[in-house]
Order: C-alpha cells, then sequence, then structure tokens
C-alpha cells in the first residue's frame, strides 16, 4: 500500500467513518514498519462536504464526471477555436448539465445517509462550473481524492493548490496553463489588394511596417477578447438568473413532495383507524343482536311469570 492507494481509500469514505478510517490506515502502515507513510496518511485532510459530494460521484457514478468533463472539453474547445456560434450555444446548455450533475451529487448523497446543506450543492456546482472551463480542474474531480472545492471564471487557471490529496502536477493535466483563447486569423489580401500593399510597404520603413502590422493584430486579439468577456459575462449572467430559476422550482417540487409524503401518511392513518372502528363496530354489532335476544328472552320470561301472579291473586280472591 501506497499514499496514493490509502487515499483513494479514505476519500471514497463517508464522513462519519473518514477519522476512523485514516487513523486505521496510518496505524496499519505504522505495524508494517513505514513510519514515514504511516505519517503521510495520518496527515491527509478531510475533505469539505461538496468536496466529497463529487468524490462519491467519481467513485459511484463516474459517468456524471465524465460527461461535466467531456462537455467541458467541447466548451473549450469552442472557445479555442474561436467558434462563437458553437461557444455560444453551449454556454446556454452548461447550466443545463449543471443543474443534472448537482441533482446527481445531492441524490446520492441522500442515498448514503450523508445529506448536502445549500452551502454544500453551491460548492459542488462551482466546483463542476470550473472542471467546465479548467482542464486541470477537470482532470482533479476525476481523480476521486478532493480536498476542497474550486473556483474559475474561465479566463484564468484554476488554483489547484491542495485540492487533491496524493497527487502530483503529471497526475492534473494542464495545471497552471491559463484557457486558451483562438482568434481569427488575419484575412488574405486580395490580388489587388496585395499589389497596393506591397506598394505602401515599399513606402515604409521596415521597423515601421512591422509595427503598424503588430499594432493591428493586437487591437484585433484585443477586440475579440473583449467580444468574448462580454458574451460570457451575459451567458452567465442568464445562466445564474437560469440556475436560481432551477433552484426555486426544485425547492418547490421538494416542498409539495414533502407534504404529499404528510396527506399520504395521514390517509394511511385514518385508513388503519377506519379499519379499527370498523372491526369494533362488527363487534357492537354483534354483541347488539345477542342483547336483542336476551332481552326478548327476558320480556317473554316477565310475561309468563306475570300471567302466574295474576292467576294466583285471582285464586285469594276468590278464597277470600
Amino acid at each position: 500500500m501506497d499514499l496514493r492507494d490509502a487515499a483513494q481509500q479514505l476519500y471514497a469514505m463517508l464522513p462519519r467513518e473518514f477519522t476512523g478510517e485514516r487513523t486505521a490506515l496510518a496505524r496499519q502502515a505504522k505495524e508494517a514498519g513505514e513510519k514515514d507513510l504511516a505519517k503521510e496518511i495520518g496527515s491527509l485532510p478531510k475533505p469539505a462536504a461538496g468536496a466529497w459530494a463529487i468524490n462519491m460521484l467519481a467513485v459511484h457514478q463516474p459517468e456524471v464526471i465524465d460527461g461535466v468533463v467531456r462537455f467541458g472539453a467541447s466548451l473549450r474547445a469552442a472557445q479555442e477555436e474561436g467558434d462563437a456560434e458553437a461557444f455560444r450555444e453551449l454556454g446556454q446548455q452548461r447550466q443545463g448539465q449543471l443543474t443534472l450533475a448537482v441533482h446527481a451529487a445531492k441524490d446520492l448523497a441522500n442515498g448514503l445517509g450523508a445529506p448536502l446543506s445549500a452551502a454544500g450543492a453551491a460548492d459542488v456546482e462551482q466546483t463542476l462550473r470550473a472542471a467546465m472551463a479548467d482542464a486541470g480542474a477537470a482532470a482533479a474531480v476525476a481523480t476521486g481524492r478532493l480536498v476542497r472545492g474550486l473556483s474559475g471564471s474561465g479566463f484564468e487557471s484554476v488554483d489547484l493548490t491542495d485540492a487533491v490529496a496524493a497527487t502530483n502536477p503529471d497526475e492534473i493535466a494542464g495545471v497552471g496553463e491559463p484557457p486558451k483563447v483562438k482568434l481569427p486569423a488575419e484575412p488574405r489580401p486580395t490580388p489587388q489588394g496585395k499589389k497596393k500593399q506591397e506598394s505602401h510597404a515599399k513606402e515604409k520603413a521596415p521597423a515601421e511596417a512591422a509595427t503598424s502590422l503588430a499594432e493591428r493584430r493586437a487591437q484585433k486579439r484585443q477586440a475579440a477578447l473583449e467580444e468574448a468577456r462580454t458574451e460570457f459575462e451575459a451567458a452567465d449572467q442568464e445562466a445564474t438568473a437560469a440556475e436560481e430559476g432551477a433552484s426555486k422550482a426544485w425547492n418547490v417540487v421538494k416542498e409539495v413532495a414533502g407534504r404529499r409524503s404528510d396527506v399520504e401518511a395521514e390517509i394511511a392513518k385514518v385508513k388503519k383507524r377506519l379499519a379499527s372502528l370498523e372491526a369494533e363496530l362488527i363487534g357492537i354489532t354483534r354483541d347488539a343482536e345477542a342483547a336483542e335476544s336476551q332481552k326478548k328472552l327476558a320480556v317473554r320470561t316477565a310475561t309468563q311469570q306475570r300471567r302466574v301472579a295474576d292467576q294466583a291473586r285471582r285464586r285469594v280472591e276468590r278464597l277470600a
């Protein structure tokens, strides 16, 4: 067992089991004579709630993480190739992909008996958003050994410092590399325009022509970058608004589901009570029938006895 194996096993545990398992693994390494490894295992930090939920997806539902990573790769490819239409279309789909992944994480956490708080769910979404924007972050969430949440805007590399346990830079592809934005290529001049440019270039000093061309290219790059940023900010605002709407809708669904469960439980309780009352009514009906029979018998007996008493009275009167 090495540190990577120990971490892989440890970060697949439930939060309430983490400390005990870490102690057990450290003791196992120490008993095997690997004191340095035992110390390293003992220093492995407990993951934040959001990071733990993503680790659980990597272990139990890797297809969810794979979907996020693949979508992010497509998004970055469109950005790098300067395909504004594809980038815009994927940007509109991004929030839906994130919402599905966050719901999968919440459902999995509930199923494992460790429900996510609202803050934990928000951390999951922010981390997966960073994974879509940055190749290094994408590799980090796929390890299953995430220690903390990640954050990235899409224009700067995501800080992965101490984000993954028992790892090295070679394992996380793209670490420290800022996202690339491929700008539109310079338009090719027509033959007539080319002649004019050549004639004009001859009139300028070589250094001046080079400076002018560099400035034009820099301006075009800057304009394209500003346009991409503007589109990104607009899409991000729309995504945030859509996310808030989705979150509210999700809360409404949970509220209605809770009310439905309460009503169903009440109905079951009433049905049980009704069955009990029906059984009790059957018993009372039988008792009433028995009492009615006893009453009739008692009336007949009383009538007969009254006749005997009347006959005795009349005899007394005759003899008197």
